[in-house]
């Protein structure tokens, strides 16, 4: 009994392994046919209009062969589905290829379920990150943008909010930061240093365009200077950690201890902080521009 069993199992082997060869056979005939009847289509368009008797005698030679091949195929094809239905109606076949499409019926049903989900989660996104962007709560709509653009990112409504996004935190951040430097240049900041220091060392300078921040950072230590001037402090320093980022530190008397009288995008350091010990390296005198 198992030696009965072991063989059957055997041959249910070496019937998939003929089957699927058949299959694959069928398929590479279909195709062959399928090209086959392309050709002789165009060769017998091209005998029909043809301007001499020799393009004519040539492509009509061209469709015989090209009907031949398709006959051909044609042959082969019904011969392949023919061993291939002889297969597949073997007991032992029928059941491997009965449970191979209940398989592939169940993976489709969960593919089609997973993408019921997906565009579901998709849509209840989208409109979330709408509404978000509505009420202009941008750190909420990022949030919510993340995981869509994670699991969807070639979605097109997606990379559009992505887009939509990016530009209303840039406005949000470059429309400030504009508005300040045409304030300082007009009255009542053009002759008031503290106001115009103040002004600018408000300006949020993360995530401003580069060009802007050096134009924020160049008045902002220019205004630095004449407000040094203006309190009469000594001995004034500026350091940069980084691009567009600064410190002014100034001593209140000419032995006292430096202060910082300003910062520009540095929130380790607060105007009226003392320095304990020396400047930071890297600070330099401070000079109007």
């Amino acid at each position: 009994m198992a030696r009965e069993d072991a063989r059957a199992r055997e041959q249910a082997t070496v019937d998939r392994v003929h089957y699927e060869t058949l299959l694959a056979e069928r398929q590479d005939a279909e195709r062959t046919l399928a090209e086959a009847r392309r050709l002789r289509a165009v060769a017998e368009q091209l005998a029909a209009e043809a301007f001499t008797d020799e393009a004519r005698a040539l492509a009509s030679q061209h469709a015989a062969a090209a009907r031949a091949a398709e006959l051909s195929c044609t042959q082969l094809l019904a011969e392949r589905t023919r061993a291939a239905d002889e297969l597949a109606s073997r007991p032992h076949l029928a059941r491997a290829l009965a449970e191979r499409r209940r398989l592939a019926q169940e993976q489709a049903e969960a593919a089609q379920r997973a993408e019921a989900e997906r565009a579901g989660r998709l849509a209840h996104g989208i409109a979330a990150v709408r509404a978000a962007l509505g009420a202009n709560q941008l750190a909420e709509a990022e949030r919510l943008l993340g995981p869509l653009a994670r699991e969807c990112p070639q979605e097109r409504e997606v990379q559009s909010l992505a887009d939509v996004l990016r530009w209303r935190e840039r406005q949000r951040l470059v429309v400030p930061a504009e508005d300040a430097l045409r304030g300082v240049l007009r009255r009542p900041y053009r002759d008031d240093p503290e106001a115009t220091v103040a002004r600018l060392a408000s300006v949020q300078m993360d995530g401003l365009p580069d060009d802007l921040a050096r134009r924020v950072f160049g008045l902002w230590s220019n205004a630095c200077a004449q407000l040094v001037q203006h309190r009469g402090l000594y001995q004034p320093y500026r350091y940069a950690p980084a691009t567009s980022r600064g410190v002014v530190f100034a001593r209140l008397t000419p032995e006292g201890p430096y202060e910082v009288v300003s910062t520009l995008g540095s929130p380790d350091w607060q105007p009226g902080q003392r320095v304990a010990g020396s400047l930071p390296r890297g600070a330099r005198e401070l000079a109007t521009r």
